[in-house]
């Protein structure tokens, strides 16, 4: 698996991604505009994860001054296609996750910072699986992963908390599923 940032020659297979995201109503990756990919681009970054000629994951990162000036918004828009995660089972840290386990360490090396922030919707579901993601978030916290920094905060109109990412605590866990399942 290849994790790169997504670069204009990529575009093809975003679509592509976009539209298996469409079928599966993952409606925040159902297109290039519902992932607010230009407006992420010109602010942060976003990195895919690339399994043979296919985009699998994405997830944007972008600066978050509704923080701090030094905050930076990682997983944005993650999303991953089901099927291509085999060699994992379930894990309570959620390494099973591409977008977490993959593309979140290119994004903590590139954001340059230790001021990493992760929202998950409160209400709003866009895509029938945010609540779940939400109620992970919460078992993370009691793992030491992350912590809340704020429960509810409207971010872009929307209702969300906010999490911080405990880098050191993430790394650590991380480092533990050692490098065989890592291309």
């Amino acid at each position: 698996m290849i994790i790169t940032p997504i670069i204009n020659e990529l575009i093809p297979e975003l679509e592509t991604f976009c539209n298996e995201a469409e079928v599966l109503g993952y409606n925040n990756n159902s297109s290039l505009k519902a992932m607010k990919y230009e407006w992420c681009k010109d602010y942060g970054e976003y990195f895919c994860a690339i399994e043979g000629n296919d985009i699998v994951a994405v997830a944007g990162c972008h600066p978050l001054p509704e923080v701090n000036d030094k905050a930076w918004r990682v997983m944005f828009r993650g999303a991953q296609l089901p099927g291509y995660n085999k060699s994992f089972g379930l894990n309570k840290y959620h390494m099973s996750a591409i977008t977490w386990r993959e593309i979140l360490p290119a994004q903590i090396e590139f954001c340059d910072t230790d001021e990493l922030y992760i929202t998950t919707n409160i209400e709003h579901d866009a895509s029938g699986k945010m609540n779940r993601t939400h109620r992970l978030f919460k078992n993370l916290h009691k793992l030491g992963m992350v912590n809340c920094y704020q429960e509810r905060m409207t971010l872009y109109y929307t209702e969300q908390s906010v999490w911080k990412l405990n880098i050191d605590e993430y790394t650590k866990r991380r480092n533990a599923i050692g490098e065989k399942h890592v291309g």
